[in-house]
């Protein structure tokens, strides 16, 4: 269904995705895996508040309104890959 809704994966948003810090683009990959604030914040061991800290920033540098925008990014850039299961 994911690939219904995006485009292939290109390199276009690569230069909008350079604002990120690693860790940022880190969340970034894992928003896109469709995991939960709390879900990231155990695997990366830190706090729910940090993580959303995160996630905000993230939309604020690429001008994104919605966590389903940032699910879109991140599969337009190759982050994610759609996966059948």
């Amino acid at each position: 269904m994911i690939e219904a809704f995006t485009d292939p994966p290109t390199t276009a948003f690569l230069p909008e995705l350079d604002r990120l810090t690693t860790r940022e683009t880190e969340v970034l990959r894992l928003v896109g895996h469709a995991l939960s604030n709390r879900e990231i914040a155990e695997r990366l061991s830190v706090s729910e508040g940090t993580v959303k800290t995160h996630l905000n920033r993230i939309m604020g540098k690429l001008g994104l309104r919605s966590r389903a925008q940032v699910v879109v990014l991140s599969y337009n850039a190759g982050l994610v890959k759609p996966s059948v299961r």
